[in-house]
């Protein structure tokens, strides 16, 4: 999702006047401190733009200048703090993929993590050595440039902490994910009693079975069980607004085809938190469940948001 079409790194932010501009916006983060959106220049990256001050904006450097959807798909993820955004790009042409961690530097400005092509060498090179992975899953020999390295995004934890990502390679069709956290305190990629029993029950399942939803596990303490409540139902009454514009957008027989998948999804989670709750301290199962649900729900504002209708209704 990301090697082809990239730019270099375009340094300071720039100040544009708002109505000087036409870019469409791409996406909105999560508390709305910024949004994304495409640059009007020719062969230039998407804008990270602040929503109180449009006129403080800066290029996202290495992100693709290409803009054509029936060429490229590009997805944006922030975390709840707005500190980090994980990216990657789907290319038609040769199936190459791409991936970019960006840290927060200052103002809206953003940098990739340790560098240009950090984080896909790093997830790569972890997912031989912990994943069952040869490298020739993710590199093709005749291209050995081209990256096919898939990082499917489950989520990030409510307390910012860690990103959750599912890792697929391209030589392997029909193999279930491999599950991954970035944590983003320790600046490592690590896995979890919990993500190595996921791990186990995935690579049970038949290939291309849907594995159960799941969820990335915060580091901080929980907060109270009446603020994870009201926190999933304000996600769950959001997420449901979405789904019936999303559904208004389509023929009567497609948006009766969302609602199944939809339907199909609860039960999915449903399952997942079976697993995720075997985990919990003592104590806490309610909070966690809450969390969990609060959690996978915002992971599935964020896929939504973003989706085409072909993607939504698979």
């Amino acid at each position: 999702m990301l090697l082809l079409g990239l730019t270099g790194f375009s340094g300071l932010s720039t100040n544009l006047a708002a109505e000087e501009t036409t870019d469409e916006t791409v996406y909105e983060s999560p508390k709305g401190g910024y949004h994304i959106q495409s640059n009007p220049a020719e062969r230039a990256e998407p804008l990270v733009v602040s929503t109180k001050n449009p006129a403080e904006r800066a290029p996202l450097p290495s992100a693709t200048s290409e803009r054509d959807p029936a060429e490229v798909t590009l997805r944006f993820y922030s975390s709840p703090d707005e500190n980090w955004i994980f990216y990657t790009e789907s290319w038609r042409h040769h199936g190459v993929l791409a991936q970019e961690l960006y840290h927060h530097e200052s103002g809206v400005k953003f940098a990739p993590f340790k560098g240009k092509g950090w984080f896909a060498k790093t997830v790569r090179n972890y997912a031989v050595k912990n994943g069952g992975f040869k490298m020739t899953d993710f590199l093709d020999q005749p291209r050995p440039y081209e990256n096919h390295l898939r990082t499917e995004f489950r989520g990030w934890s409510f307390d910012s902490a860690r990103l959750l990502l599912g890792i697929y390679g391209d030589r392997t069709d029909g193999r279930q994910p491999f599950y991954v956290y970035f944590n983003t305190r320790s600046k490592t990629l690590e896995g979890t009693p919990y993500l190595r029993e996921l791990n186990k029950i995935v690579a049970r399942l038949a290939p291309n079975y849907p594995p159960h939803v799941v969820c990335a596990e915060p580091t901080d303490p929980l907060p109270s069980e009446v603020e994870l409540k009201v926190r999933f139902d304000a996600l769950d009454e959001k997420f449901n607004k979405i789904l019936a514009e999303r559904a208004a957008e389509m023929s009567k027989e497609d948006a009766d085809e969302l609602r199944k998948t939809q339907q199909e999804w609860v039960k999915l989670r449903d399952e997942g938190v079976k697993t995720y709750l075997r985990f919990a301290p003592k104590g806490e199962e309610e909070r966690r469940r809450l969390q969990f649900l609060a959690d996978v729900t915002a992971a599935r504002l964020e896929e939504f948001s973003q989706a085409t209708k072909e993607e939504l209704l698979m």
